[in-house]
């Protein structure tokens, strides 16, 4: 019985010092990482002449331009999110959500200025809110994004363009 324990602590201990033995390895050939030999270094810097390479200049990816809005995709948010109170037509729900197809302000407002104040809402106590019903920020979605949001104001400048009030 001695023997078998004996033979576990050697084992755990041969285990251990293998783990030891390779984490120092990795930790020495990191710590080498990027760096020149000693060697190389005075060479190079007794040899004013010699080439160096030019530091390489990081540039920042550009961001991605917004995809062109997708109006069958709008509608789809658009009745997933907006239909509750502005009909699965945007043609209201009296007294909960005003008609988008025939709205002066909607139509008034830029593609850019309709995005920020669906994202922004309406409070009900706004006075220029004439429902008194809030509409919460981005219609109470907050999963949708800017690009989503894209989407819904192309599919309603759709249903303007066919009620014939699109600018």
């Amino acid at each position: 019985m001695k023997q078998i324990m004996t033979n576990q602590h050697s084992k755990t201990n041969l285990r251990l010092a293998l783990t030891l033995s390779a984490g120092l390895a990795l930790t020495a050939i990191l710590s080498g990482c990027g760096q020149s030999s000693g060697a190389s270094q005075s060479s190079s810097a007794s040899d004013p002449a010699a080439e160096q390479t030019p530091p390489v200049e990081q540039t920042a990816a550009a961001p991605a331009a917004p995809a062109a809005p997708s109006a069958e995709h709008g509608q789809q948010l658009f009745t997933a999110t907006c239909s509750g109170c502005h009909g699965p037509q945007g043609a209201g729900i009296p007294h909960l959500g005003k008609d988008l197809q025939t709205s002066k302000f909607v139509a008034g407002l830029s593609d850019d200025q309709l995005v920020d104040f669906i994202t922004q809402g309406r409070a009900a106590n706004d006075p220029l809110n004439t429902t008194h019903v809030a509409m919460p920020p981005k219609g109470g979605n907050p999963a949708l994004s800017a690009q989503d949001l894209r989407d819904i104001v192309a599919y309603l400048r759709q249903l303007q363009q066919q009620a014939g009030t699109n600018k």
